[in-house]
């Protein structure tokens, strides 16, 4: 599977991806790149951002953004675009 199948089944599996997760789950160091470059663009779907804000071990502040592709009217055919590219990702790797 490659990484754009990645990022893409696991926005449709409905996770919340930020910058760490993003890194250790798919692989990807810049996720706000590639989620504008390999998801927004190629499938014409518009994913949420919510910026977090929170301490790190040092009590220093730190931010973040969470990203989500929220099940909306306007997402709906690039949904459906991403499902068939991951079914297709999935397939091509069994042979």
């Amino acid at each position: 599977m490659t990484a754009k199948a990645a990022l893409c089944k696991a926005l449709l599996d409905g996770e919340v991806l930020n910058v760490k997760n993003c890194f250790t789950k798919i692989g990807l160091t810049n996720c706000s790149r590639e989620i504008s470059r390999m998801v927004e663009k190629d499938f014409d779907v518009i994913v949420s951002r919510s910026p977090m804000k929170g301490k790190n071990r040092y009590k220093g502040i730190v931010h973040w953004v969470d990203y989500r592709l929220n099940n909306t009217t306007y997402n709906k055919k690039g949904i459906k675009k991403m499902k068939e590219y991951v079914a297709a990702q999935i397939n091509k790797n069994k042979k």
